[in-house]
């Protein structure tokens, strides 16, 4: 395309100033058409024109890589009322409170930052305050808010745990961030349409589209977060995809990164389906990638193995860490979010089997961890 206007533009140049001039509207119309035909072709594509930068990723295990990237790590026992969790699945620190997410449960629960309970966020049922499924949730400085997938329903609270209230959303949400404005991106399923990833307003209604299901694109299921908020950017990542794209607080897509794999990178036309791409050995994300300052910290499928990458994308500089056996404790088992320079995580009691030596963990968080316990871990990163 860019071909394309550039010849259009040497053209013009060549003209007269009369056949210019007589031309221009011509010129104007296959300027419109070009660019019609080329939105239309490429609709299931984000909307392109953007800062791009490719990232080569190394896939190679390197021993000892998270002493390289990680300075300290900070360990919050969780002080868990009975019968808590069953799963972990997403995680978000907003100012001083940690709020985690169970789908299995549809449970959404607070905590202060030395692991003291503070609330559950409403319950399962069938009135307004209630939800059937929650899948997403998110925060901001007025309510907390919770995605009912099941019902199609957003659903606000206080950070202190009180309704607010529930609107119905003409459209089957995946995933989603609350931006400055009260407005939200929003990932969604297929089915009620084919749009993939758009914005709304602040009742639903979708003000702008970035991108559309394609025929063979119809699995958008993830069960880890699509976007990480880190400083003033947002980052999305699709699912078993290679790019990540980058948004404003304000919602406005300001550039991506595009992660090559090499010959291990999934074929497009199959990335609807990770059971395959596992069995084939290919590498993709599992989810949204953390980028700070220069730092890359990504969980992905490699090949056999779930690894996490350490990643300086100034230096080139990094490797891999299989998150399954012989961990130390600077090792990032699942990287769920990102707070003031701290990659955040966790670790449950089956994690204990997968340290080299788990004696190099404080004495109470192993006991903590014995006792069926959950911890919440920050590992901060070197500047």
């Amino acid at each position: 395309m860019g071909v394309i206007l550039h010849s259009l533009g040497q053209l013009s140049l060549c003209n007269s100033k009369f056949k210019v001039d007589g031309m221009k509207y011509i010129h104007y119309y296959i300027l419109f058409l070009f660019f019609f035909i080329a939105c239309k072709e490429n609709k299931t594509d984000i909307i392109p024109c953007v800062p791009q930068t490719k990232v080569d990723v190394p896939l190679e295990e390197v021993s000892g890589i998270s002493s390289s990237f990680v300075d300290t790590v900070l360990f919050v026992k969780l002080q868990e009322p009975q019968n808590t969790f069953r799963n972990l699945d997403k995680l978000k620190i907003y100012g001083d409170t940690i709020y985690i997410l169970d789908e299995r449960l549809s449970k959404l629960m607070s905590f202060d930052k030395k692991g003291n309970f503070i609330t559950q966020y409403g319950e399962r049922g069938r009135s307004s305050s209630e939800y059937v499924r929650v899948n997403s949730f998110d925060v901001d400085r007025h309510y907390v808010y919770l995605y009912d997938d099941a019902s199609e329903k957003m659903i606000s609270f206080t950070r202190g745990g009180q309704f607010v209230q529930k609107v119905e959303t003409p459209f089957w949400g995946e995933d989603f961030k609350v931006l400055d404005d009260g407005s939200f991106l929003f990932s969604l399923k297929p089915g009620k349409s084919n749009v993939k990833l758009c914005m709304t307003d602040s009742l639903f209604n979708i003000k702008k589209v970035f991108s559309y299901f394609d025929e063979k694109d119809q699995d958008n299921y993830s069960s880890y977060s699509l976007f990480q908020k880190v400083g003033d950017s947002i980052y999305y990542t699709d699912d078993m995809s290679d790019t990540t794209h980058v948004f404003t607080p304000k919602g406005e897509l300001v550039h991506s990164y595009l992660f090559n794999f090499g010959k291990y990178a999934p074929p497009l036309e199959a990335r609807h389906d990770a059971s395959q791409l596992i069995k084939d050995r290919h590498v993709f994300m599992y989810t949204c990638p953390l980028i700070y300052d220069s730092k890359l910290v990504m969980f992905l499928r490699n090949r056999h193995l779930r690894t996490v990458l350490y990643y300086d994308m100034r230096e080139r500089i990094g490797g891999n860490k299989d998150i399954d056996k012989g961990l130390s404790p600077t090792d990032i088992i699942i990287p769920l979010c990102m707070a003031d320079g701290f990659v955040v995580g966790f670790l449950e009691d089956y994690c204990l089997d997968r340290f080299e030596d788990k004696t190099m963990l404080p004495t109470d968080v192993v006991q903590h961890l014995e006792n069926g316990y959950r911890v919440v871990a920050f590992y901060r990163l070197k500047q």
